[in-house]
C-alpha cells in the first residue's frame, strides 16, 4: 500500500473526529463546494412593505422588486504541510517501545502519514473556528501570510463601540441597552434569541445590578441564572427575558494560539454580540488546484480538505499537504449585532 496516496489520506480525513466548533456549528453550519477559487453572494435587505389598498374599479397597484447586491470575494488559501525524511522513519513514535517493538520503517511511514494529517486538519478547523469568530466580531476579515495580504469585507455595519458614559458598570441600565439593541434589530426583521459575552463582559453582565434584580424574579419567569460547563470553553449563564430580547447568555472563553506564538481569547474580552440562532450563513470551500506527481498534470478538486504528495529523490523527502480554501459567508448582515469595549 502507497500511504501516500490521497485515496489513502482521505480515508485517515474521514476518521478524524471533527473539533467542536462553537462559532462554526451554531453559526455557519452549512458547508458549500464550489468549482472556482472565487465565489459571488447576492445579499437582499428584506423589508416590512405591506400591500396597497386599491378598489376594483382601479385596478392592481404597482408593487416594486426589491434589488439586491452581488459581492465577489477571493476565497483564503490554506496549506499546512509536513516533511518526512529518513530520520523521521528511524526515530521511534509516541508510545513506541523503545526496543523490538516490531515496527518496520515502513509501518512508521504509514502512522506517520496519518498523525500528519489528523494534526494538519486540527490546525485547519481551528482557523475556520478562528474566521468565524472574526467575521462575527469585526464583520470583516483580515488574510494575511506569506504572499497575501488582504481584507475581506463584508459590509457589516452592526458595531457600537461603547463609550465612556455607557460602559458596563455595577448601576448602568444594562437591561435597557440589551432591550434597546434588540428592538432595533426586531425593526429589520431578526429576532435575536442569543447573547455571547467575553470573560470581562460576563463578569460585567453578572455585577451588574439591574441584571441582577430580574434575574432574582422567579416568580414571574423574567430569568434564571444556571451557569452550567459546554463544550470549547462556552459556559451556559442563564436565560434572559426582557422587552426585545428572549434567548441565552453564554460566555466563550476558549483560546488560540497565534502565528507569534501567543495565546489570545478567540472572542475579545470586552465584546458582546446579540445574535439569532437561526441565522442562515455558511462556510464556503473554493476549489484547490495542485499537480498530481504522478502524472505531472493539474488536478482541480471541490473538496473541503484536499490532500496530495509531493516528494524528492536526493535528498529522500516526502512532503504531505492539506489544501483548503474556506471563507465564512453571512447571508443576513442583520442577523447580529456587536457591542465592542463594553467595559
Amino acid at each position: 500500500m502507497n500511504y501516500y496516496e490521497p485515496k489513502y489520506l482521505r480515508g485517515v480525513i474521514q476518521k478524524v473526529l471533527p473539533l467542536r466548533q462553537f462559532f462554526h456549528v451554531r453559526f455557519f453550519p452549512e458547508n458549500v463546494l464550489f468549482a472556482t477559487e472565487t465565489v459571488s453572494i447576492e445579499y437582499a435587505r428584506g423589508m416590512r412593505k405591506l400591500a396597497a389598498y386599491t378598489s376594483p374599479r382601479f385596478g392592481g397597484v404597482m408593487d416594486s422588486r426589491e434589488g439586491y447586491e452581488v459581492r465577489t470575494y477571493h476565497t483564503p488559501y490554506l496549506l499546512p504541510m509536513r516533511v518526512i525524511t529518513n530520520d523521521t522513519l528511524a526515530q521511534k513514535l509516541l508510545g513506541e517501545q523503545p526496543y523490538n517493538s516490531g515496527m518496520t520503517p515502513e509501518d512508521r511511514a504509514a502512522q506517520i502519514a496519518a498523525n500528519d494529517i489528523m494534526e494538519l486538519q486540527d490546525r485547519i478547523m481551528r482557523r475556520e473556528e478562528y474566521m468565524c469568530a472574526r467575521c462575527i466580531q469585526d464583520g470583516a476579515l483580515e488574510v494575511k501570510g506569506p504572499g497575501v495580504n488582504d481584507i475581506v469585507d463584508y459590509g457589516f455595519t452592526g458595531i457600537e463601540t461603547t463609550q465612556s458614559g455607557d460602559k458596563w458598570t455595577a448601576g448602568y441600565d444594562l437591561i435597557g441597552k440589551l432591550s434597546d439593541t434588540a428592538q432595533a434589530m426586531r425593526k429589520n426583521g431578526t429576532n435575536p434569541d442569543m447573547l455571547i459575552l467575553g470573560s470581562a463582559a460576563a463578569n460585567a453582565f453578572l455585577s451588574n445590578s439591574k441584571v441582577s434584580k430580574i434575574m432574582d424574579m422567579r416568580q414571574v419567569d423574567m430569568g434564571a441564572i444556571n451557569p452550567r460547563d459546554l463544550e470549547d470553553g462556552v459556559m451556559y449563564i442563564g436565560r434572559l427575558a426582557v422587552p426585545g430580547f428572549v434567548g441565552d447568555i453564554y460566555s466563550y472563553d476558549e483560546y488560540y494560539t497565534d502565528d507569534d506564538g501567543t495565546e489570545k481569547p478567540l472572542v475579545d474580552p470586552s465584546t458582546a454580540v446579540l445574535i439569532s440562532s437561526r441565522a442562515r450563513n455558511s462556510m464556503l470551500y473554493g476549489a484547490v488546484t495542485y499537480i498530481d506527481v504522478k502524472t505531472g498534470e493539474y488536478v482541480t478538486e471541490m473538496n473541503q480538505y484536499v490532500p496530495y504528495t509531493n516528494y524528492s529523490v536526493n535528498p529522500p523527502v516526502k512532503e504531505i499537504y492539506l489544501a483548503s480554501r474556506p471563507l465564512p459567508m453571512p447571508k443576513d448582515l442583520d442577523s447580529w449585532r456587536v457591542l465592542k469595549e463594553v467595559v
